[in-house]
Order: structure tokens, then C-alpha cells, then sequence
């Protein structure tokens, strides 16, 4: 298993070089680089530019095995698409580069996990049912396929949960068997946030133990659905999937499911369904806000 840490955004938010930023002294990505390094037998960094690259390399050394030019523009799942393009590994374990307390012993559970159970990806979620789109672990044969026969119909509506959505089975560990550190998974998006960061787990809610989600046939429809511009059959597809998400729990899934609905049902022109998954979708993201 190789590991993958996506570095081609550009962190308008942060105002300066989030990645080379320190954190008690030591850059950030090369904390995050360190920590992989444990779980993984390479490491590689997904940046935008070569000039970048041999710059994130030299300051990950001697963690990172190299770097990888993104091969496509379709935000962070660009590294993880490019990684199995050009490498030959069974799996992928991805990170973004602004997580800089992750210890080495999370992401060696996160791979053990993955190990005992070959699901097609797996991923994080809270107790509030939020997830971890962009740390998930992803066969790279199922990255393969999403390029394949997903990328081209969802280029408009693609999102780092995408590769979650499009395995036949997700497990998605709790949060609470990896850590009991809420700051832990807490990601950097602003210079304050390096000495107060905000807690990213929350333990308590509708979901305490791992998850298996099985939805990938009602995503795999609604693209049919999309390339024949049927898009109030795809909407409705998406609003099965969401609610296969939200019986196990997984708001934050649920909550993307329900988003593409309102898109299909907006491109249907079908201003009731329009205004019913529109409705859905605030009462989702209020239950994240609020547990």
C-alpha cells in the first residue's frame, strides 16, 4: 500500500504556505508525512507543479518517496486518480496535508483495518455521522474504474466522497476505535487555528461503532440516469442512496446524496422535488451542526 498526501490546492483561506507552515517547529506536511510513512511503504505527494514538487519532497525527505503532477483537475481526488495512473500498488492511503496531528499509530490502525476487511475503500466517520472523505484508504482498481466510467458524467458534480459513493461496500471506521483525541483529525484552515485548533471528533451521536454501507448500485444508476438526461429518474436514485446512507447513520454521505438530488431535480426543472430534497438537505446539515 502506497500513501498519497494531496498538496495541489491553494489554500486561499490560510494566506500563506500552509503546507511549509510550522507547527511546533516541524511544516506541516512533514508531520503528515512522517506519521504515514509508519503505515505505508511509500509515500508520495500529489502537487499541481513540478517546481512544487521538488519542493515538498525536499522538505518531506527523508519521509517521501517522491512527488506525482497531477494528471487531472478535478480538486483533491486529482492525486489519488494520478497515483493510480502511474503506480503500481494493491491500495492507496490518502491524506490532505493540513491534518498535522495524526499520529503514526492512527494511520497504522486506519491500514490494519483495511487489511482485515478488503472492502472496496474505506474512510472515517464520526458519531455525529460526519465523515473523513479526504483521508480514506481506496483499491486502485476502483480508482481505475471511477476515471473510467464514472469522471466524464460527474465531472460537474464530483467531490472527494465520490470514490466512497462508487464502491460496492464502504466501511467507514468510528472515529472513537482510532482516537479518543478530538483535535487529532482537526484540519488547519486558517494561521489561528495552528495554536487553537477546532475539534474534529465528535463521539457522541448516531453512530459508536465502525460501519459497512452498501449504495453503489443506486449512484451506479443515477449516472445511467444522467447520460441519458434523465434527470429526474437520476434524482430520485440519489435520494435512495442518501437514505441508505442515513439508516446506518452516515449524515455526512447522506447529506452529498441529497445535494446531487437537488441538482438533478433543478436540471429536470421539477420545482416540487426541487424544493422537497432542498428541504431534506437543510435538515441534514442542521443534525450535523447541531450534534
Amino acid at each position: 500500500m502506497c500513501g498519497v498526501i494531496l498538496s495541489g490546492g491553494v489554500a486561499k483561506r490560510f494566506g500563506a504556505d500552509k503546507a511549509l507552515f510550522p507547527v511546533d517547529g516541524v511544516p506541516m506536511i512533514h508531520r503528515v508525512a512522517a506519521s504515514m510513512s509508519h503505515a505505508v511503504s511509500e509515500v508520495w505527494i500529489s502537487v499541481k507543479q513540478e517546481d512544487r514538487g521538488r519542493q515538498l519532497a525536499e522538505v518531506c525527505n527523508p519521509f517521501a518517496t517522491g512527488y506525482l503532477v497531477d494528471s487531472f483537475n478535478f480538486g483533491p481526488l486529482s492525486g489519488l486518480f494520478t497515483a493510480a495512473e502511474k503506480i503500481h500498488a494493491d491500495a492507496f492511503l490518502t491524506c490532505s496535508n493540513d491534518v498535522p496531528w495524526i499520529r503514526p499509530a492512527t494511520f497504522t490502525k486506519i491500514v490494519e483495518r483495511f487489511k482485515q476487511n478488503p472492502y472496496s475503500s474505506m474512510s472515517i466517520v464520526w458519531g455525529n455521522g460526519a465523515t473523513e472523505p479526504l483521508i480514506q484508504v481506496v483499491r486502485r482498481d476502483k480508482a481505475k474504474r471511477y476515471v473510467n466510467e464514472f469522471l466524464e458524467t460527474r465531472k460537474n458534480l464530483i467531490r472527494s466522497s465520490d470514490i466512497l459513493r462508487s464502491s460496492e461496500t464502504i466501511y467507514l471506521i468510528y472515529g472513537g476505535n482510532l482516537t479518543q483525541n478530538p483535535y487529532e483529525f482537526s484540519n488547519v484552515n486558517t494561521v489561528s487555528e495552528v495554536t487553537n485548533p477546532k475539534p474534529r471528533g465528535v463521539f457522541k451521536g448516531l453512530v459508536n461503532q465502525d460501519v459497512t454501507v452498501e449504495t453503489f448500485e443506486h449512484f451506479r444508476r443515477s449516472v445511467d440516469c444522467v447520460k441519458r438526461r434523465d434527470f429526474k429518474a437520476a434524482g430520485f436514485e440519489h435520494i435512495y442512496e442518501s437514505l441508505g446512507f442515513l439508516s446506518k447513520g452516515v449524515v455526512g454521505l447522506a447529506e452529498h446524496a441529497i445535494y446531487d438530488a437537488v441538482r438533478m431535480f433543478e436540471n429536470a426543472q421539477d420545482e416540487k422535488m426541487y424544493q422537497l430534497v432542498s428541504m431534506m438537505r437543510e435538515t441534514f446539515l442542521s443534525l450535523l451542526e447541531r450534534t
